[in-house]
């Protein structure tokens, strides 16, 4: 099951290290939780990160949005194992 964020109206978000974008909607993980979470994204393609919104199972296409969030899981994952990899070698 999927974790979902309570978004503070009293705060501004920054923008997050991770995130994808699908048509009108941004796909985010919270750096801190490691939660993923929606924004929506403007006509002229802005995501308003001030209006971040939890997912509610009864009215999103529930594959939809696991799928989304595990490509957003993925792809921290992977730069998290880049960066341990990376070094410097003297020969």
């Amino acid at each position: 099951m999927l974790n979902f964020l309570l978004q503070s109206t009293v705060t501004t978000m920054t923008a997050p290290n991770f995130y994808l974008v699908a048509g009108n909607d941004a796909f985010a993980l919270d750096d801190d939780t490691g939660i993923v979470y929606g924004c929506y994204v403007d006509n002229n393609g802005m995501i308003d990160w001030d209006c971040a919104y939890d997912f509610d199972p009864n009215e999103e296409d529930v594959e939809y949005v696991a799928h989304m969030s595990k490509l957003v899981l993925d792809m921290a994952a992977l730069h998290y194992e880049q960066q341990q990899n990376m070094g410097v070698f003297v020969k």
